[in-house]
Protein backbone atom coordinates (compact mmCIF):
# COMPACT_ATOMS: atom_id res chain seq x y z
CA UNK A 1 0.00 0.00 0.00
CA UNK A 2 1.46 3.29 -1.05
CA UNK A 3 1.83 5.96 1.58
CA UNK A 4 1.22 9.55 0.63
CA UNK A 5 3.94 12.02 1.49
CA UNK A 6 3.17 14.44 4.33
CA UNK A 7 2.10 17.85 3.14
CA UNK A 8 3.68 20.89 4.79
CA UNK A 9 0.94 23.41 5.46
CA UNK A 10 1.52 27.15 5.15
CA UNK A 11 -0.11 28.28 8.36
CA UNK A 12 0.76 31.90 7.69
CA UNK A 13 -1.62 32.08 4.77
CA UNK A 14 0.74 34.46 3.00
CA UNK A 15 1.21 32.21 -0.05
CA UNK A 16 -2.48 32.14 -0.94
CA UNK A 17 -3.46 35.58 0.33
CA UNK A 18 -3.34 37.95 -2.66
CA UNK A 19 -4.31 40.95 -0.53
CA UNK A 20 -1.34 40.44 1.79
CA UNK A 21 0.98 40.02 -1.20
CA UNK A 22 -0.37 43.21 -2.77
CA UNK A 23 0.16 45.17 0.43
CA UNK A 24 3.73 43.88 0.67
CA UNK A 25 4.41 44.97 -2.92
CA UNK A 26 2.86 48.37 -2.26
CA UNK A 27 5.10 48.90 0.75
CA UNK A 28 8.16 48.11 -1.37
CA UNK A 29 6.99 50.50 -4.07
CA UNK A 30 6.43 53.30 -1.56
CA UNK A 31 9.87 52.59 -0.07
CA UNK A 32 11.38 53.17 -3.53
CA UNK A 33 9.55 56.47 -3.90
CA UNK A 34 10.54 57.63 -0.41
CA UNK A 35 14.20 56.72 -0.93
CA UNK A 36 14.38 58.88 -4.06
CA UNK A 37 12.43 61.72 -2.42
CA UNK A 38 14.66 61.82 0.67
CA UNK A 39 17.97 61.63 -1.19
CA UNK A 40 20.23 64.68 -1.34
CA UNK A 41 21.11 63.95 -4.97
CA UNK A 42 19.79 61.83 -7.87
CA UNK A 43 20.23 58.07 -7.34
CA UNK A 44 20.95 55.06 -9.51
CA UNK A 45 18.61 52.08 -9.47
CA UNK A 46 21.29 50.19 -7.55
CA UNK A 47 21.34 52.94 -4.90
CA UNK A 48 17.58 52.78 -4.63
CA UNK A 49 17.59 49.00 -4.23
CA UNK A 50 20.18 49.11 -1.46
CA UNK A 51 18.52 51.95 0.46
CA UNK A 52 15.05 50.46 0.10
CA UNK A 53 16.28 47.01 1.14
CA UNK A 54 14.93 45.21 -1.92
CA UNK A 55 16.38 43.24 -4.83
CA UNK A 56 17.66 45.23 -7.80
CA UNK A 57 15.27 43.60 -10.34
CA UNK A 58 12.35 44.46 -8.05
CA UNK A 59 13.57 48.03 -7.67
CA UNK A 60 13.97 48.29 -11.45
CA UNK A 61 10.36 47.23 -12.05
CA UNK A 62 9.00 49.73 -9.53
CA UNK A 63 11.23 52.49 -10.91
CA UNK A 64 10.02 51.92 -14.45
CA UNK A 65 6.40 52.01 -13.29
CA UNK A 66 6.93 55.28 -11.40
CA UNK A 67 8.82 56.84 -14.33
CA UNK A 68 6.02 55.89 -16.74
CA UNK A 69 3.46 57.44 -14.37
CA UNK A 70 5.52 60.61 -13.87
CA UNK A 71 6.19 60.16 -10.15
CA UNK A 72 9.89 59.69 -10.86
CA UNK A 73 12.03 61.11 -13.65
CA UNK A 74 15.17 59.49 -15.06
CA UNK A 75 18.04 61.49 -16.52
CA UNK A 76 18.63 60.25 -20.08
CA UNK A 77 22.37 60.89 -19.74
CA UNK A 78 23.17 58.83 -16.63
CA UNK A 79 19.83 57.15 -15.76
CA UNK A 80 19.82 58.67 -12.29
CA UNK A 81 16.47 59.17 -10.61
CA UNK A 82 14.71 62.21 -9.16
CA UNK A 83 11.17 62.95 -8.06
CA UNK A 84 8.81 63.65 -10.97
CA UNK A 85 6.21 66.35 -11.50
CA UNK A 86 3.29 63.98 -10.89
CA UNK A 87 3.77 64.40 -7.13
CA UNK A 88 3.04 68.14 -7.30
CA UNK A 89 -0.77 67.89 -7.58
CA UNK A 90 -0.78 65.64 -4.50
CA UNK A 91 1.38 68.04 -2.48
CA UNK A 92 -0.56 71.05 -3.72
CA UNK A 93 -3.86 69.48 -2.72
CA UNK A 94 -2.59 68.82 0.80
CA UNK A 95 -1.08 72.27 1.28
CA UNK A 96 -4.01 74.18 -0.19
CA UNK A 97 -6.54 72.33 1.97
CA UNK A 98 -4.64 72.46 5.26
CA UNK A 99 -6.61 74.97 7.36
CA UNK A 100 -3.75 75.73 9.71
CA UNK A 101 -1.33 76.45 6.87
CA UNK A 102 -3.82 78.64 5.01
CA UNK A 103 -4.58 80.59 8.20
CA UNK A 104 -0.89 80.97 9.06
CA UNK A 105 0.53 82.17 5.72
CA UNK A 106 -0.20 85.90 6.09
CA UNK A 107 1.00 85.81 9.70
CA UNK A 108 4.23 84.10 8.66
CA UNK A 109 4.84 86.97 6.26
CA UNK A 110 4.11 89.54 8.97
CA UNK A 111 6.29 87.75 11.52
CA UNK A 112 9.25 87.69 9.14
CA UNK A 113 8.81 91.40 8.35
CA UNK A 114 8.52 92.46 11.99
CA UNK A 115 11.43 90.38 13.30
CA UNK A 116 13.72 90.55 10.29
CA UNK A 117 14.19 86.79 10.62
CA UNK A 118 13.00 83.68 8.82
CA UNK A 119 9.55 82.47 9.93
CA UNK A 120 8.63 78.77 9.90
CA UNK A 121 5.49 76.68 10.31
CA UNK A 122 5.71 73.00 11.20
CA UNK A 123 3.70 69.98 12.27
CA UNK A 124 4.64 66.78 14.07
CA UNK A 125 4.73 63.84 11.66
CA UNK A 126 6.12 60.42 12.58
CA UNK A 127 8.13 61.78 15.50
CA UNK A 128 9.70 64.49 13.35
CA UNK A 129 8.87 68.10 12.63
CA UNK A 130 7.78 68.57 9.04
CA UNK A 131 7.90 72.09 7.64
CA UNK A 132 4.71 73.00 5.80
CA UNK A 133 5.50 76.68 5.17
CA UNK A 134 8.30 79.19 5.53
CA UNK A 135 8.97 82.84 4.70
CA UNK A 136 12.55 83.97 4.30
CA UNK A 137 13.96 86.95 6.18
CA UNK A 138 13.25 90.32 4.50
CA UNK A 139 16.87 90.76 3.44
CA UNK A 140 16.44 87.75 1.15
CA UNK A 141 13.84 87.06 -1.56
CA UNK A 142 10.44 86.31 0.00
CA UNK A 143 9.55 82.71 -0.80
CA UNK A 144 7.36 80.07 0.77
CA UNK A 145 9.81 77.25 1.06
CA UNK A 146 10.98 74.14 2.92
CA UNK A 147 7.80 72.23 2.07
CA UNK A 148 8.26 68.65 3.19
CA UNK A 149 11.64 69.13 4.85
CA UNK A 150 11.86 67.63 8.32
CA UNK A 151 13.96 67.68 11.48
CA UNK A 152 14.06 65.56 14.64
CA UNK A 153 11.42 66.82 17.06
CA UNK A 154 13.65 66.63 20.13
CA UNK A 155 16.20 69.14 18.86
CA UNK A 156 14.00 71.72 17.14
CA UNK A 157 12.01 74.46 18.82
CA UNK A 158 8.97 73.71 16.65
CA UNK A 159 9.03 70.09 17.82
CA UNK A 160 9.53 70.96 21.47
CA UNK A 161 6.75 73.56 21.33
CA UNK A 162 4.32 70.87 20.16
CA UNK A 163 5.56 68.07 22.42
CA UNK A 164 5.45 70.26 25.53
CA UNK A 165 1.66 70.46 25.33
CA UNK A 166 0.94 66.90 24.29
CA UNK A 167 -0.37 64.31 26.78
CA UNK A 168 2.45 62.85 28.88
CA UNK A 169 1.68 59.33 27.62
CA UNK A 170 2.25 60.39 24.00
CA UNK A 171 5.59 61.97 24.88
CA UNK A 172 6.69 58.84 26.76
CA UNK A 173 5.70 56.72 23.77
CA UNK A 174 7.81 58.88 21.46
CA UNK A 175 10.81 58.66 23.78
CA UNK A 176 10.48 54.87 23.91
CA UNK A 177 10.48 54.49 20.12
CA UNK A 178 13.89 55.96 19.41
CA UNK A 179 16.88 57.42 21.28
CA UNK A 180 17.50 61.16 21.49
CA UNK A 181 20.39 61.40 19.04
CA UNK A 182 22.99 64.15 19.43
CA UNK A 183 23.60 66.38 16.41
CA UNK A 184 25.62 69.12 18.15
CA UNK A 185 27.15 69.62 21.58
CA UNK A 186 23.96 71.33 22.79
CA UNK A 187 21.51 68.59 21.77
CA UNK A 188 19.55 67.25 24.75
CA UNK A 189 19.95 63.47 24.77
CA UNK A 190 18.89 62.46 28.30
CA UNK A 191 15.22 61.65 28.82
CA UNK A 192 15.12 63.28 32.24
CA UNK A 193 16.73 66.45 30.91
CA UNK A 194 14.39 66.46 27.93
CA UNK A 195 11.33 66.04 30.16
CA UNK A 196 12.51 69.05 32.17
CA UNK A 197 13.01 71.00 28.92
CA UNK A 198 9.38 70.35 27.98
CA UNK A 199 8.21 71.44 31.46
CA UNK A 200 10.21 74.68 31.11
CA UNK A 201 8.68 75.21 27.67
CA UNK A 202 5.16 74.86 29.06
CA UNK A 203 5.94 77.28 31.89
CA UNK A 204 7.23 80.07 29.64
CA UNK A 205 4.92 79.37 26.69
CA UNK A 206 7.59 79.05 24.02
CA UNK A 207 10.40 76.67 23.05
CA UNK A 208 14.00 77.38 22.12
CA UNK A 209 16.51 75.64 19.89
CA UNK A 210 20.04 76.43 21.06
CA UNK A 211 21.72 75.28 17.83
CA UNK A 212 20.73 71.75 18.86
CA UNK A 213 20.19 70.37 15.36
CA UNK A 214 22.67 72.41 13.32
CA UNK A 215 25.49 74.73 14.31
CA UNK A 216 24.68 78.37 13.68
CA UNK A 217 20.94 77.75 13.53
CA UNK A 218 18.77 78.76 16.51
CA UNK A 219 15.02 79.15 16.80
CA UNK A 220 12.20 80.31 19.07
CA UNK A 221 8.74 78.80 18.57
CA UNK A 222 5.27 78.69 20.10
CA UNK A 223 2.49 76.10 19.70
CA UNK A 224 -0.69 76.41 17.66
CA UNK A 225 -3.82 74.79 19.11
CA UNK A 226 -7.02 73.51 17.50
CA UNK A 227 -10.56 74.07 18.78
CA UNK A 228 -10.07 71.24 21.30
CA UNK A 229 -6.89 72.82 22.73
CA UNK A 230 -4.68 70.16 21.18
CA UNK A 231 -1.27 71.26 19.84
CA UNK A 232 -1.41 70.70 16.08
CA UNK A 233 1.57 72.73 14.96
CA UNK A 234 4.01 75.47 15.84
CA UNK A 235 5.29 78.72 14.40
CA UNK A 236 8.72 80.20 15.01
CA UNK A 237 11.54 82.43 13.90
CA UNK A 238 15.08 81.24 13.23
CA UNK A 239 18.49 82.83 12.91
CA UNK A 240 22.15 82.41 13.72
CA UNK A 241 22.02 83.71 17.30
CA UNK A 242 19.50 82.88 20.02
CA UNK A 243 19.63 86.14 22.03
CA UNK A 244 18.03 88.41 19.39
CA UNK A 245 15.40 85.74 18.69
CA UNK A 246 14.31 85.55 22.33
CA UNK A 247 13.54 89.28 22.21
CA UNK A 248 10.75 88.35 19.78
CA UNK A 249 9.23 85.59 21.94
CA UNK A 250 6.17 87.66 22.89
CA UNK A 251 5.42 88.40 19.23
CA UNK A 252 5.91 84.73 18.32
CA UNK A 253 3.50 83.63 21.08
CA UNK A 254 0.95 86.28 20.08
CA UNK A 255 1.15 85.18 16.43
CA UNK A 256 0.57 81.55 17.44
CA UNK A 257 -2.45 82.63 19.51
CA UNK A 258 -3.91 84.58 16.59
CA UNK A 259 -3.56 81.57 14.26
CA UNK A 260 -5.11 79.32 16.90
CA UNK A 261 -8.05 81.73 17.16
CA UNK A 262 -8.65 81.46 13.41
CA UNK A 263 -8.99 77.68 13.81
CA UNK A 264 -11.79 77.85 16.39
Amino acid sequence: MAHSKPVKLDVSGAADDPDRSAVKSLRKALAVLNVVANADHPLTVANVAINAGIARPTAYRFVQTFVAAGYLTQDPADARLSVGYAVLPLASSLLDRNRMRVAALPHLESLAQQTGERANLGVLYRDRVMYVAGVEKPALPTIYSRFGKSAPAHCSSLGKAILAFQPEAEVRALLSRKPLVAFTSTTITGQEAFTKELADTRARGYAVDRAEHALGSCCVAAPIFDANSRPIGAIGVSGRDLEPLIKHEELVRHTAEVISHHLL
